[in-house]
């Protein structure tokens, strides 16, 4: 059965759930002419300028000069240039070489909008579900729709390379669970698609550091962590090989300087800008919650039982945008994956797959709706300017972003029984699964 045949059948039992999947879907569909209007009518709606894209570009060219990769600016700072590690510069060294530069933008958003749009393909038939053909193509017009999407296609970003790497982890650790597991040492040997998903995990990991927490799921199972860290070595050798020991030490002032510009002050959301995303500007002590917050999500993913491998993965990656230290809209095209496996477990525990779908109207919604609320509401009703102290809070994405959040944890939660789980952690096998389960 078809994901739309299985929303469908739930017409009568489920209304409201079949009116909020097809809102999506329309708002999804419609917004690309939209944008398109946008564009055309309106100097707030950015063009394809491929901002990001050039500063990738540029670390190109300047490895090819003999130069560094990374360029401070006036104030000591690294806004604007190239901000990933050594390596990552080969992914876009094709790009920059064979290519002008338009050209090679647009060849990088096709190719990553491809891994993309397979990986969701991948993940979704791993979770039991066929895929028809104008399904499939219904789905890439779908992406094209999501807002998300089109601001990293508008800067050139790497987030549709890294959310499809994403879909891909998740569908091998769904097709892990599906495998006939054995309680000896051939375990490791056994599980490819446990280890596969490790390592695109730490590949994901290893281009933007930000996306830390999405490894939350190593730590359920010690055939995914094996993978991740069968990945590391030949990484690290070949950015050594190619960049030299130099250029990673650069690298880490370049990570300092991004903690600290994520523990700064965030500026006003009426200086709005469309990848604007700041979810904990209002908390006072934010970097001290992100750091227990990631603490309770590593407690929660090494806790959980086997059963909960997919709702543990759902956790990790709906939760980096909140912890990450600096973070941005087109983070919210990694949440596809988790929002597609949140809402599966949903429909199969016959749970809140109204939730998931609220959720991803909420991050679809967040740039364009903050602005309505927080600069086009306040011109046209001077006495909304009387919340301005909250307008932080305002921000559709953050309620987006939590409610994913909350409904992965508390399925995770829900499935850790914590008055047996010290007796089973002295029982689990090489598989990380216990004889209960």
């Amino acid at each position: 059965m078809s994901l739309l045949a299985r929303l469908w059948a739930c017409r009568r039992e489920r209304p409201a759930l079949v009116a909020l999947a097809a809102l999506l879907a329309v708002s999804l569909a419609a917004y690309p002419f939209v944008d398109w209007w946008l564009r055309a009518t309106a100097t707030f709606a950015a063009d394809f300028r491929f901002g990001d894209f050039g500063a990738y570009t540029g670390a190109v060219e300047r490895w090819q000069a003999g130069e560094s990769l990374y360029r401070r600016t006036d104030d000591g700072g690294f806004w604007g240039t190239y901000l990933y590690p050594p390596v990552v510069v080969l992914l876009f060294w094709p790009f920059e070489a064979l290519l002008a530069f338009r050209a090679g933008a647009m060849a990088w958003l096709l190719a990553t909008g491809v891994v993309l749009w397979t990986g969701l393909q991948a993940l979704i038939g791993a979770l039991g579900y066929d895929l028809r053909w104008y399904e499939r193509v219904g789905l890439a017009w779908l992406l094209a729709g999501f807002h998300p999407v089109l601001v990293t296609a508008k800067l050139g970003q790497t987030a549709l390379l890294i959310s499809g790497l994403l879909a891909f982890a998740g569908a091998g650790l769904v097709r892990e669970g599906r495998e006939s597991i054995g309680d000896d040492d051939t375990a490791l040997r056994g599980s490819p698609c446990a280890l596969l998903a490790g390592v695109a995990t730490a590949v994901v990991g290893i281009v933007k550091f930000a996306y830390a927490p999405i490894g939350a799921h190593l730590l359920h199972d010690r055939r995914r962590l094996v993978g991740a860290l069968l990945a590391v070595p030949p990484v690290v050798w070949l950015s050594v090989r190619f960049f030299g020991v130099d250029a990673h030490l650069t690298y880490l002032d370049v990570l300092r300087w991004g903690v600290t510009q994520g523990s700064d002050g965030a500026r006003s959301p009426t200086l709005w800008l469309a990848p604007y995303y700041k979810p904990l500007a209002w908390l006072p002590g934010a970097q001290a919650f992100r750091v227990a917050a990631s603490a309770a999500v590593a407690g929660l993913a090494v806790l959980a039982p086997p059963r909960a491998r997919r709702t543990v993965f759902a956790l990790g990656v709906a939760a980096f945008p909140l912890l990450t230290p600096q973070t941005y809209t087109y983070y919210f095209v990694a949440l596809l994956p988790a929002a597609v496996v949140l809402l599966v477990e949903e429909l199969e525990r016959d749970g809140a797959p109204e939730l998931v779908l609220v959720g991803v109207l909420c991050l679809h919604l967040h740039a364009y709706g903050l602005r309505f609320l927080v600069v086009t509401l306040p011109e046209a009703v001077p006495a909304f300017e009387a919340l301005r102290p909250v307008y932080p809070l305002l921000q559709p994405g953050l309620w987006g972003n939590a409610l994913l959040v909350g409904l992965a944890a508390v399925r995770v939660v829900g499935a850790t029984d914590l008055r047996t789980i010290l007796p089973a952690l002295g029982d689990r096998s090489t598989s990380g699964a216990t004889d209960s389960d």
